[in-house]
């Protein structure tokens, strides 16, 4: 299912907010840039990279796998890998590889 994933459902959605949520822990993250990946790759569709931030945040959550929900995506278990901030909060990266 993963693999079916295109770019295009995470780009639709830039600068819109995501549930990103472990058990009954959970942060709102902005979805900041989907890319595509320029590394050959198995997948059915082309790789690529998307970047969510957690605004305001000094703090990293753990990389591992998360759930991701938003209206147009549903639910998704995504693994995010915490990448370190910016000038507007944390930032993490989820690879489509």
């Amino acid at each position: 299912m993963l693999n079916e994933i295109p770019l295009e459902a995470f780009s639709a959605i830039v600068g819109q907010t995501v549930r990103v949520s472990s058990g009954e822990h959970y942060i709102d993250a902005e979805v900041t840039q989907a890319q595509i990946l320029a590394n050959p790759s198995p997948r059915a569709q082309a790789p690529f990279f998307v970047i969510v931030r957690h605004n305001g945040a000094t703090r990293a959550i753990n990389q591992g796998i998360y759930q991701i929900a938003h209206p147009n995506l549903g639910t998704l278990d995504l693994f995010l890998v915490p990448i370190g901030p910016d000038a507007q909060g944390m930032c993490y990266e989820i690879t489509f590889n």
